[in-house]
């Protein structure tokens, strides 16, 4: 059997490097690396992997932040930290973290960390009671003076217009008090959304056409009553390919 295995670290030298020494391992296969936490957290949660190389010291969120939200997955995966820092080490074990690896990772630390991931993954779980869904999360819009929460879930996109927040769901497009980097905070939690232009976001749940536009960037097609067509932007093409694998 295959570990799904996904690498994240800043330095992208320190990901090749990493996936060559993991090669050797028959039963390792890395299916993705990442360079920060936030673009990889649509692949984790989509591929449910089984292995996690994750850095520690990275801009934006540090590893151990993004360990500590990934314990709250159903089935979080094995993760094992690497980095340069070792005043890192401490709380590094107060995650569920399988070891901790200092750089340069020699292949004998390397060969350990495999050895217990192995033994943990052969592990039988002494909880055979299926856990409980996660709640879905709310946000409020304004519909005939009245306010109105909506599940996260039924957003198709949400977009800015003359400073006015405007949420679109199956049922139609109504107002919100939230400003839209408020709403992205809540909605990258999911997973599912995509801050596609510096005015929209949009659930990629909800795509139903992507379609090739000027200068290598797309216009998305959503699957609303509108079929409403949103740009994404030139500096936002990079990362949208890799969140939809383009």
């Amino acid at each position: 059997m295959f570990l799904k295995t996904i690498i994240i670290d800043d330095e992208p030298a320190i990901c090749s490097e990493l996936e060559y020494l993991l090669k050797k391992y028959i039963d390792i296969q890395v299916i993705s690396t990442h360079y920060n936490p936030i673009d990889a957290l649509p692949h984790i949660i989509e591929s449910e992997p089984d292995l996690l190389f994750l850095d520690i010291h990275m801009p934006g969120m540090s590893g151990l932040e993004f360990a500590k939200k990934l314990n709250q997955m159903s089935k979080p995966p094995l993760i094992v930290f690497s980095t340069a820092f070792h005043e890192h080490a401490l709380e590094a074990f107060s995650t569920p973290a399988v070891c901790y690896l200092t750089k340069p990772i020699l292949e004998s630390q390397l060969d350990d960390a495999i050895k217990k991931v192995r033994m943990l993954q052969n592990k039988p779980s002494v909880n055979h009671h299926p856990a409980p869904p996660p709640l879905d999360e709310h946000v409020c819009v304004r519909k005939n003076n009245k306010i109105i929460p909506i599940a996260v879930s039924h957003i198709c996109f949400a977009f800015v217009r003359e400073r006015d927040l405007y949420i679109a769901t199956k049922d139609g497009i109504e107002i919100c008090d939230l400003s839209l980097n408020e709403l992205e905070t809540i909605l990258n939690r999911t997973g599912h959304f995509f801050r596609s232009h510096r005015n929209y976001i949009l659930n990629v749940k909800h795509i139903k056409e992507i379609i090739p536009w000027f200068n290598s960037t797309y216009v998305i097609k959503m699957n609303d009553d509108n079929q409403t067509e949103i740009p994404v932007s030139r500096g936002k093409i990079k990362a949208f390919r890799s969140m939809m694998n383009l």
